[in-house]
């Protein structure tokens, strides 16, 4: 009997230690943002986007999961500000028909020095998969920052044809390119 007491006391203390272990920070959304930039041919343009809400999820000072929307309505090109309008109408992401999007993260390689993110971004109601390296800046039980440099967006998979040559013949120096990139920054606490 002394056994299995000591036994059951031995797992209860390896199992709360291992949940202790765990938690969910809140993103501040003051300290966190996303800078987007789009080529064409000839130019382009950058711009920044807010994010929402959204949440990290760390295990034992590990970035493991993480969910965060987006919201369109905050899209803004900083450069062109009269391009503002244009980006979100039909044209590109139908802001007014889709004023969110969405990053579920469902993996994460933490293996390496440099850990890599999986996870499904939803915008315009269709999610793709897609992987990128992060650099995780600080990490403690309470309290996350992380950043993600030159993540490439491919905008067809999303329904974004606009002037890609892709689809369309004769754009010329029209033409924009398919991939846009983010540089995003993410800081969480408890």
């Amino acid at each position: 009997m002394k056994k299995l007491t000591l036994l059951l006391a031995l797992l209860i203390s390896v199992c709360s230690y291992s949940f202790a272990q765990k938690s969910t920070l809140k993103l501040d959304l003051k300290a966190s943002n996303i800078q987007w930039d789009a080529k064409k041919v000839v130019g382009g343009h950058v711009g920044t986007i807010a994010i929402k809400n959204g949440q990290i999820s760390i295990d034992k000072n590990k970035i493991v999961g993480g969910e965060f929307m987006i919201d369109m309505n905050s899209l803004q090109c900083t450069d062109s500000p009269k391009a503002t309008g244009h980006l979100k109408n039909e044209d590109f992401f139908n802001v007014p028909q889709y004023p969110s999007a969405k990053f579920v993260i469902t993996k994460v390689d933490n293996s390496k020095s440099t850990p890599t993110v999986t996870g499904n971004l939803t915008i315009k109601d269709k999610t793709k998969s897609i992987s990128f390296p992060i650099n995780v800046v600080r990490i403690s039980g309470n309290e996350v920052e992380a950043e993600a440099k030159n993540v490439k967006i491919n905008r067809l998979d999303f329904d974004i044809k606009y002037r890609s040559s892709s689809f369309f013949a004769d754009l010329g120096d029209k033409a924009i390119e398919d991939y846009f990139t983010l540089n995003i920054l993410v800081k969480a606490t408890k």
